[in-house]
Formats: C-alpha cells, sequence, structure tokens
C-alpha cells in the first residue's frame, strides 16, 4: 500500500468527511473518495460507515486506523534519523575582555562558517574574574583572560586552583592610540610623563586609574590629569578621532582597523608595560572543531600584529 494512502486515511478520521479531508489535503473530493474505495476493496471490508455525522469508523476500521497511526509514527521518526546526518548548529560560547583584535578575530571565524547550517553562538565581551568563574561554571566554553606578567605565577595559581588550564595567545607592551593629528602622534622615544596635559579616554564601566588585568583593550596608568570615561569602542573611535587631544592605552590593534578609523598608535615607555592574554578552558573540555576554528582565527589575528 503506498504510505501516502495512510495519511489519507487518518485525515478522514481527523475530519469526519472526505470533503474536508480533500481540502485539507489539497486534492478534489472525487479522487480522495476513488481512493477511500480501493483501500476499502483491499481491506476487505468498510473503515468507515456513512452517516448523518460524516465519516465513522467501524470496528474494523478503528483496528485499522490504529496501526496506520503507528506506521506513521514510525516513519516520522525514520525520518528523522535520516536527518539527524544533515548539519548540525554550530555551537560556541565564548567570555573575552573588551579587546580588537579579538573582535576581529570573532568576526572573520563567523565569516568562513558555512552560510548554511546554523548558529547557536555567543560572544561576550565581560571582565577576568566573571570569564574565570564563567568557564569554571560551564557557561562557557572558552574564555580569554589579560594579565600582568609582573603577577603571571599568581594568576596562573588562582586558574589551577579552579581546575582550569590556559595557553598563552600574545604576549605584549600596552599602545597609546591617538587621531593622526594628536600632537604626540609623530614624536618618538614616548614616555607617559608627556601624557600630562592631553584626555585619555577609559572604559565607562572601569574606575581610572584601571591599570589591572581587569581591563580589556583600556588601560590608564598614572599620566594624565583628566578623563572621559566612555564605553562603546565605536563611540572611543570617534572621539579620538574628532579630539585630537584624546588618547587611549590599547593592546595592538590590527592595521586594518588603524587604516579605517584614521588612527595611530604609538609605543610609549612606562614602568611594567608587559601583559599577555591567555585563553583558558577547563581541565575536561575537549576543543569541538568550532573552537578549534576560532583559536585558528584567533592566532592568524595576532599574527598581523605588531608590538611596538
Amino acid at each position: 500500500m503506498n504510505y501516502s494512502y495512510l495519511k489519507y486515511i487518518v485525515e478522514i478520521e481527523k475530519t469526519g468527511s472526505i470533503t474536508k479531508a480533500a481540502q485539507n489535503l489539497y486534492m478534489n473530493q472525487p479522487h480522495l473518495s476513488k481512493i477511500l474505495r480501493e483501500i476499502e476493496r483491499d481491506f476487505g471490508m468498510p473503515i468507515f460507515h456513512r452517516t448523518s455525522r460524516g465519516m465513522v469508523p467501524s470496528e474494523n476500521g478503528e483496528a485499522f486506523l490504529r496501526q496506520a497511526h503507528s506506521l506513521l509514527a514510525q516513519m516520522k521518526q525514520m525520518d528523522m534519523l535520516c536527518r539527524s546526518d544533515q548539519p548540525k548548529k554550530y555551537s560556541l560560547k565564548l567570555f573575552v575582555p573588551r579587546v580588537t583584535y579579538i573582535s576581529s578575530a570573532f568576526t572573520d571565524f563567523i565569516s568562513q562558517l558555512d552560510s548554511e547550517r546554523s548558529l547557536d553562538i555567543l560572544y561576550r565581551e565581560t571582565s577576568t574574574r566573571e570569564t574565570i568563574q564563567a568557564v569554571s561554571d560551564k557557561r562557557c566554553d572558552l574564555g580569554i583572560i589579560r594579565i600582568r606578567t609582573l603577577t603571571e605565577s599568581y594568576e596562573k595559581k588562582q586558574l589551577a586552583d579552579e581546575n582550569l588550564i590556559c595557553e598563552e595567545l600574545f604576549s605584549f607592551s600596552c599602545q597609546l592610540l591617538m587621531s593622526q593629528a594628536h600632537p604626540l602622534a609623530h614624536q618618538t622615544d614616548l614616555n607617559y610623563l608627556m601624557l600630562q596635559d592631553y584626555i585619555e579616554l577609559v572604559h565607562g564601566d572601569s574606575n581610572p586609574p584601571s591599570f589591572t588585568f581587569d581591563s580589556g583593550d583600556n588601560y590608564s596608568p598614572d599620566g594624565s590629569s583628566s578623563t572621559i570615561s566612555i564605553y562603546e569602542r565605536g563611540s572611543q573611535f570617534e572621539l579620538l578621532n574628532r579630539n585630537p587631544r584624546c588618547y587611549m592605552w590599547t593592546a595592538p590593534i590590527p592595521y586594518r582597523i588603524l587604516a579605517a578609523t584614521d588612527l595611530v598608535q604609538r609605543p610609549c615607555s612606562i614602568p611594567g608595560n608587559q601583559y599577555q592574554d591567555l585563553l583558558i578552558c577547563r581541565n575536561d573540555y575537549r576543543f569541538s572543531q568550532e573552537a578549534k576554528r576560532f583559536v585558528q582565527s584567533l592566532n592568524r589575528m595576532i599574527s598581523q600584529l605588531s608590538d611596538g
């Protein structure tokens, strides 16, 4: 028997009418009536009684319909098994600092994914402490944190105590980010004492001075007597462009971002100006293909950066 016929019979049972069933099945009523007669002939007895209340299953018809429902349910399960071989969702949860080169690497990672597959991706820019907690609590797969090289041993011990493992991604010195029109943009041998008369931009969710590993792109060592707290990256870049007296402390930024925003980075001498970005995960975490591809994008981006 054609399995489509089972759907037709079940639809007649559900609606109690050949006419309504034909409408729901997008077919004409005479054709559906003919199919029903063929099925009843092969079955050897009526499946439905034609009554004033519509189509009512006969006693034997009820047994037929029970089997029809069972077969259709099995067919649905088989169809789901076949579909399980189809591409699954990309799934990845990341907690990272607010850092331009990391967000650029993430954008590159997303652009390389198969557009035919759906996504379940979380990318959250947050503090080191929250990242460590989220990785430990299994709220995310991977985290990236920033530490000062001076406190490296202490920070890595703290990670080990949380049953986390880490891998160094990038070691760098902070640089000054500023407009090409900034008075110091073309100076050589810059040091932080030269910043006194200028305006420093710091993230709006941190308390300056924020010369700690909890900051992302942003640092605020002693040097400027004027600060503006501003959270959003695009607003920071616009302010740097439109006010040539502003500057920011940042990690190295990809050259294409600098070119697109008409900004420049300059090395600046300051004590203790060495940092590391660490990739962290649980010690039992098995890297998915998505996680591996994201780390590859990170490494490619880091290879394009210049420290100094």
